[in-house]
């Protein structure tokens, strides 16, 4: 401790100054000790003080010292000024927490033990509020436990009273360095936010696109349904379905399902369909495949992609299917009675090099059969259809709808497991009642 006379003339600081002095030199003698000031020590250490300009001092962080004894109150003061920072003070739980309210506190440096209202409790109020400013407690107990104990509350850091210039100073300094920290970042979790929210509306109005590129309504076809519907397992995917009809007897249908998954499929999908669209004409199968190769190679070749597809033509006169597999492989024609037919030969997939040309197959649909395809989003909560496709046709029966067979792949996914691939189910059938109109 440092003790100091007071004397006509020696104002309250000055006396403070002297004791303070004492205190420190007691310190450098080994503590544990009382020293009183006298002529030799009346000075406190010097401190070299860089004078501060009207800007730093209105830029410096804002200190808040809540202290019921004056006397300490105006010390930290003191000390903390002439560090150079703004200090304000108060004396009870209630004007701090009202102070606080206001706004522009950085650090608030708070007694534990006040009337009224305790250090604790303007802790726990202050962090209600917000996560700001930071807390420092100070506690005139040497218990760690009172210290534990704050910080469990939210507090950023401690003190034991008798407060130590040089401790403090240090405190306040980290505890503003974490503080700056949190607040940028606090800003880059808001810019974060803002390009997340910004990249959701644009992945919305993406999906939005590639739904709406979609067929939106399904073709009326004489002696037939068709149905269909593409789930992504993100808000875009690579899966797509496409039909058109290049002469009015010929519907030209394609399903297709790009590598990957999200945005970087999505775009894959786009030009895949447009390519599609643009070669597939009156000609065959097999003939729209080989155009459609060669659109595809550069693109698929400089992404190191691939794309699995089945193009099919039905000639609604002849009832005849023509179609293409290109590494496809889940596809089946379903027959009146349960017999199923695979949709072969096969080829690979576009963008995988090999020397054989795509081969056609061709096959007649008779009333009550079906077509069905489906990607393989159907493999996860399935894994045993990878291995044979047909088990599908365990679940349906003759005289199903095109929709109602849809409706019951699509179930499939809600009863064995989640999905976690873009999945896709294309149906055509021929009615049942065709071949007593035939």
């Amino acid at each position: 401790a440092g003790v100091a006379e007071w004397a006509h003339g020696i104002e309250a600081s000055g006396l403070i100054e002297k004791a303070d002095a004492a205190l420190y030199q007691a310190k450098r003698l080994g503590r544990n000790q009382v020293l009183i000031a006298d002529a030799q020590i009346g000075q406190p250490p010097q401190r070299r003080v860089l004078p501060l300009t009207t800007n730093r001092l209105h830029n410096a962080p804002v200190i808040l010292v809540v202290d019921d004894d004056p006397d300490i109150g105006r010390l930290l003061q003191l000390w903390l000024t002439d560090a150079g920072y703004r200090v304000e003070l108060t004396q009870n739980g209630f004007e701090a927490l009202q102070r606080i309210a206001q706004g522009g506190i950085d650090v608030a440096l708070i007694d534990i033990l006040m009337p009224e209202i305790s250090g604790i409790d303007v802790l726990d109020n202050v962090r209600q509020m917000g996560s700001e400013p930071a807390v420092i407690m100070t506690t005139a107990f040497g218990s760690e436990q009172i210290a534990v104990n704050a910080i469990r509350h939210g507090a950023d850091d401690y003190l034991r009273k008798p407060i130590d210039r040089q401790e403090l100073l240090v405190v306040i300094e980290r505890t503003l360095a974490n503080l700056r920290l949190r607040r940028d970042n606090a800003a880059l979790q808001r810019r974060l936010d803002e390009k997340r929210r910004e990249l959701e509306a644009e992945i919305k109005h993406a999906a939005q696109i590639q739904s709406e590129m979609l067929p939106q309504q399904m073709p009326r076809l004489p002696g037939y349904t068709i149905a269909a519907r593409c789930i992504p397992a993100r808000e875009v995917g690579g899966d797509f379905y496409d039909w058109h009809f290049p002469a009015p007897h010929l519907l030209n249908l394609t399903f297709g399902d790009v590598m990957g998954k999200g945005m970087s499929a999505a775009l894959l999908m786009t030009t895949t369909r447009a390519v599609m669209r643009s070669v597939a004409r009156e000609t065959s199968p097999e003939v729209n495949m080989r155009y459609a190769v060669n659109a595809l190679h550069a693109d698929l070749d400089r992404t190191n992609s691939f794309v699995t597809l089945c193009h099919l033509q039905l000639n609604l006169t002849a009832h005849t299917l023509a179609f293409v597999d290109a590494g496809h492989g889940l596809g089946f024609i379903r027959r009146h009675g349960g017999q199923c037919d695979r949709l072969e030969p096969r080829g690979a997939p576009l963008g995988i090099f090999s020397h054989e040309p795509y081969r056609q197959g061709e096959t007649v649909l008779n009333p009550g059969d079906a077509l069905i395809l489906f990607s393989d989003g159907l493999l996860d909560p399935w894994p045993a259809l990878a291995r044979e496709p047909l088990q599908i046709n365990d679940l349906l029966t003759d005289g199903m709808s095109a929709t109602a067979i849809v409706d019951r792949l699509l179930a499939l996914p809600a009863l064995l497991g989640p999905l976690t691939d873009d999945l896709t189910v294309v149906v055509l059938a021929r009615d049942r009642s065709s071949e007593e109109a035939a």
